[in-house]
């Protein structure tokens, strides 16, 4: 199952599954973020404004999808990079400076490409656990090979054994190094065989792995390891100040929408799910975007932002669960309930919100996910004080709603997407 060098990455549909769930985020610094957070993120480092960002995402998705070769993706780049140096002096600065652009060009597409191709292959073979047991470590033994890497050429290993979670390649920029997955029948055959001299095989070493680069592609992608500094449940990720930068109030400029009618207040779990699977058809049924359960249990959003499509996953039953089941104490539970009367609110938001924000987070199962909170203010005629409105979509899973006098002063972190 060795991957190609020659990029045909265009067969492989896990590959650009893989490359289109990930989400666009601005960067100044190449390293503003860690290791794993590059399986759920498109970065270009210093790409800052949203239409360039953009821009090189489309780029970079055509080139995955069609196997593109780098000349291909090259030409793209130095169309963009014109729009680029127009915005930022220290870019053109850059590019003005001989081979730059050949070289950072380079480094976007093969990047990119290597990866997307590593976490095709990863889905394919945790597709099948019972029939590929084993991985082989394979360097392309190139002058430019990285000596380490060169001995670790040849290592087989249980794909669950710990060395894999920290030198899964590929192992840096530039590395070309593959995970070539084995099956119970050639090591059963003898075609293969598991290495069992240890002398070169240290799972917490991360001597000849570059930064950022010492994380399992394939766990990343399914959630299994961590986008964070430390293994705390519900904790935010503050990479390098790019997210406590961005730490800023709900932006004064955003609309006003006049407020929908609210819904009576239901008085169960039942209740509630039944009345928003109802306003939801009446919203949705049309609607192409829309994906409903064929037990009516839930149904998926698909959302366009920022020229990019999310799912938002949405169950009545889990949402009218928090509402009525995690409530501590009378008042907390009064509270919670009478948010069952938010879900025009709820949909109204979801359709057209006035701010997004989009931060890295997990939740008490450790899963590493991202987190999206939609907001919108709405003027309800019998009150003076705006409200706002605010649902949090946890992994694509509606999470949780709230609402807040608008004179509240209350910050939001993460990038802003709207």
């Amino acid at each position: 199952m060795a991957k190609e060098l020659g990029f045909k990455q265009g067969a492989y549909k896990e590959a650009v599954d893989y490359f289109k769930q990930k989400i666009n985020l601005p960067t100044k610094r190449w390293n503003d973020l860690e290791g794993a957070m590059h399986t759920r993120a498109f970065v270009v480092a210093g790409a800052m404004r949203e239409d360039i960002l953009l821009d090189f995402r489309k780029a970079v998705e055509s080139a995955i999808s069609n196997g593109e070769s780098l000349q291909d993706f090259r030409d793209r780049f130095y169309n963009i990079a014109s729009k680029w140096r127009e915005s930022d002096p220290s870019f053109d600065e850059k590019m003005q400076k001989p081979k730059y652009g050949a070289w950072r060009s380079k480094v976007i597409y093969q990047t990119n490409m290597l990866t997307a191709a590593a976490a095709a292959q990863e889905r394919q073979a945790r597709a099948m656990p019972d029939v590929f047991t084993h991985a082989k470590y394979v360097c392309m033994m190139l002058p430019t090979s990285r000596e380490q890497h060169q001995k670790w050429n040849g290592i087989v290993l249980p794909v669950k054994d710990p060395w894999w979670e920290k030198h899964s390649p590929p192992n840096g920029f530039g590395c070309l190094c593959e995970k070539e997955f084995i099956s119970k029948y050639e090591i059963d055959n003898g075609l293969e065989k598991e290495t069992k001299d240890r002398k070169n095989i240290k799972p917490k070493s991360t001597e000849s792995i570059g930064e950022n680069w010492d994380y399992s592609i394939g766990d990343a992608d399914m959630g299994k390891v961590g986008l964070f500094h430390k293994p705390k449940s519900w904790q935010i990720a503050h990479q390098k100040g790019l997210w406590e930068s961005s730490k800023e109030p709900y932006p004064q400029n955003a609309p006003v929408f006049e407020a929908p009618n609210r819904t009576p207040q239901t008085e169960s779990i039942t209740d509630f799910s039944e009345t928003f699977m109802k306003k939801l058809h009446e919203s949705f049924d049309k609607d192409p975007s829309a994906r409903f359960d064929e037990d009516d249990s839930g149904v998926t959003i698909l959302k366009q932002i920022s020229g990019n499509t999310y799912p938002i996953r949405i169950e009545p039953k889990f949402l009218g669960n928090h509402f009525y089941s995690h409530a501590k104490g009378k008042e907390d539970y009064k509270k919670r309930v009478a948010r069952t009367t938010l879900i025009n609110f709820f949909i109204e938001t979801l359709k057209n919100p006035g701010h997004i924000r989009t931060e890295f987070s997990k939740d008490n199962t450790k899963m590493a996910s991202i987190d999206m909170t939609f907001f919108s203010e709405f003027k309800e005629k019998n009150r003076t004080i705006p409200i706002k409105f605010a649902f949090k979509s946890l992994g694509g899973n509606l999470l949780s709603w709230t609402a807040y006098d608008a004179n509240i002063p209350v910050k939001a972190k993460g990038v802003v997407m709207k």
